[in-house]
């Protein structure tokens, strides 16, 4: 019997030429006509678009930008805004999906001429992915410095670099809103101030993974990060150099729940009485994470590494050190490594050593007992735990 020929896979009238010369949207409908007799739902518009080093170029792309865009900036462009667009925000506000690769560019208030408006401002259903730029120089009257994202809003930052902001009251580099998101992958928030929150205000949803914080401050709450609501993790994140004039010279924490993993809270300072490194007022765990050389210096400090407060704070270490902290105001300056104002603490597989304080101890101040797994608290002064109202399990001088 003789087989018939195979039929050929290409429509009649439909030539690889015709395809090759045909848009890619008209393409693929032509595509799926032949492979299916019916017509094939349109392609998304979406564009990738240079954008000229000038402002107004800019600002040009953003508000015509279309949900899916990529906006690619002019390499080591400096981009000055000298006025505010609208508002308190000096671009376009992002209301859809954007991404915006910087490529070593810079974007800046100008202060000299310019009044006060931060420079992102990521509303609800807004979602910016930006990477490989510098943001400086914003002042909020308001929230968010460098970038506020509303409840809503969706924040993907990698290898961007925080510079310089102010906010007149929450997060000075970034506000992340209670019912936002941000992802933050490496980039560095450095020397931005706020009320609370100097360089991270993180009242959503947040998960970072190699960021630093240096020398950011909190006129209260926070030098480095604020946290009051949603649940947070932080991986490999450096919080060094930071200051708050009240609690927690790197790190304050009030509500929800903030996990630090294989990172260094360091060298911070609060002129407060609470937390020179930390402080926690809510859930809190430590993983694999060193908090050291940070000091508490008002009169009557506590907790010169971590104050944990009272209520239902939680406070776990898993494998963590506190060492080489301080609580050196003057009056009755306590706790070095911790003191525990009556919430719960872990102590496991960790280590505090090496603290001090002004009075006894210099240790672990605590007014209720610590489960302790294998941990040891050594070589603090005056003491490691004499001088508080409980001695915890195990702990010698």
């Amino acid at each position: 019997m003789t087989v018939p020929p195979l039929a050929s896979a290409r429509r009649p009238g439909i030539s690889r030429r015709a395809m090759r010369r045909t848009p890619y949207g008209v393409a693929a409908a032509i595509t799926a006509l032949a492979v299916t007799g019916l017509p094939a739902a349109p392609a998304v518009a979406t564009t990738q678009a240079t954008v000229g080093c000038t402002t107004s170029a800019l600002i040009s792309a953003i508000a015509q930008a279309t949900a899916g865009d990529t906006l690619n900036l002019a390499r080591h462009c400096t981009y000055h805004l000298t006025g505010a667009y609208a508002g308190a925000d000096g671009l376009p506000v992002i209301r859809k999906r954007l991404t915006i690769h910087g490529h070593g560019a810079t974007i800046v208030r100008d202060s000299v001429t310019a009044g006060a408006f931060r420079i992102f401002h990521v509303a609800s259903g807004g979602d910016l992915r930006l990477d490989d730029v510098t943001v400086r120089g914003g002042d909020s009257p308001g929230d968010g410095g460098g970038i506020l994202v509303e409840a809503g809003g969706k924040l993907n930052l990698e290898d961007v670099t925080l510079l310089d902001n102010t906010a007149a009251v929450r997060g000075g580099g970034v506000a992340v809103l209670q019912g936002a998101t941000g992802v933050i992958t490496r980039g560095w928030f450095k020397f931005n101030n706020a009320d609370s929150g100097g360089g991270l205000q993180a009242d959503g949803t947040v998960r970072a993974d190699g960021p630093e914080f240096t020398r950011n401050h909190a006129r209260r709450f926070g030098g480095a990060i604020d946290h009051d609501f949603g649940d947070s993790v932080f991986k490999r994140t450096t919080a060094t150099g930071n200051t708050a004039g009240l609690d927690g010279g790197g790190v304050d924490i009030d509500l929800g729940t903030i996990e630090f993993v294989d990172s260094k809270i360091r060298d911070n300072t609060s002129a407060g009485t609470r937390g020179g490194g930390i402080f926690n007022g809510a859930t809190l765990k430590l993983t694999s994470t060193e908090v050291s050389g940070n000091v508490i210096g008002g009169v009557g400090g506590r907790g010169g590494g971590i104050y944990n407060a009272s209520g239902p704070s939680t406070l776990v270490l898993k494998g963590s050190t506190v060492e080489r902290n301080s609580a050196n105001g003057s009056g009755t300056s306590q706790g070095g490594g911790i003191y525990n104002n009556g919430g719960s603490v872990t102590l496991d597989h960790s280590t505090v050593r090496g603290n001090a304080s002004t009075v006894a101890p210099g240790g672990v101040f605590t007014v209720n007992q610590f489960t302790v797994i294998r941990s040891t608290i050594k070589d603090n002064i005056p003491t490691n735990c004499a001088g508080s109202p409980v001695i915890v399990t195990g702990c010698v001088d």
